[in-house]
């Protein structure tokens, strides 16, 4: 099951290799006095959020989101202002990794479709790291003295965003635990990508206020081609 992808780009995001960067790019905008946000979590598209929310004189109270996750420090960055702004987040089909991990925490109130998916598969706090492609291929070729240095800087690396995401959820009053709890031994999930929660299993996290619209509530991402398991919390 993959880990946590944050080595060396600090990044929880799931990727569309098949995707073109027309179909990557963010798009934010208003719409029925909400605003949207679809697309990978961006330094550049939380910028243009920010100032479209400033811009307006009557300011939507709700941030309806649809993402895959992004760099773990622009997921913060959103995280924070959803926080300050006291804004309720609306997800109709799908909010993972870095959008679960920091935005959907971070809200007031939250609304999921039926069929929603709040996914998680790792946090700042994880203790695995996932290698993808050469830097794979480069690590596999080292010595063990030589895999022990490079992880150690690694997690040398990340230390600074760690206590920045460990202050985040003390401030929100949420487990950091959240992001990876599915990480445990306990969990056999071979053919999943990720883990997500019931209502009541968020709660125990401290993620309450969830509406389901036309519940009951059963996660399901489009097309299947990423897979999240239900888990239970003990």
């Amino acid at each position: 099951m993959p880990r946590s992808r944050y080595a060396c780009l600090l990044a929880l995001a799931f990727s569309t290799t098949t995707a073109s960067a027309a179909d990557d790019a963010t798009r934010v905008f208003v719409e029925n006095g909400e605003l949207h946000y679809a697309g990978y979590l961006d330094d550049a598209a939380n910028g243009r959020l920010f100032a479209l929310y400033d811009s307006l004189a009557i300011k939507p109270t709700v941030l309806a989101i649809e993402s895959k996750g992004g760099i773990v420090d622009f997921g913060l960055d959103l995280g924070d202002w959803v926080y300050r702004k006291g804004l309720d987040v609306k997800v109709s089909a799908y909010c993972l990794s870095s959008c679960a991990n920091y935005v959907f925490t971070a809200a007031p109130r939250r609304t999921v479709s039926n069929v929603a998916v709040i996914g998680f598969h790792g946090g700042m706090s994880s203790v695995t790291f996932t290698l993808g492609g050469e830097q794979k291929a480069k690590y596999d070729a080292m010595t063990k003295g030589q895999q022990d240095a490079f992880l150690a800087d690694q997690r040398k690396d990340i230390e600074p965003v760690l206590q920045r995401e460990t202050a985040f959820f003390k401030k929100i009053g949420v487990r950091q635990d959240i992001t990876t709890y599915g990480e445990a031994s306990r969990f056999d999930l071979p053919d999943a990508d990720g883990w997500t929660f019931t209502r009541e299993d968020f709660a125990r996290f401290g993620v309450e206020h969830i509406d389901v619209i036309d519940g009951p509530w059963r996660p399901a991402m489009p097309g299947n081609a990423i897979r999240f398991t239900t888990i239970e919390v003990d």
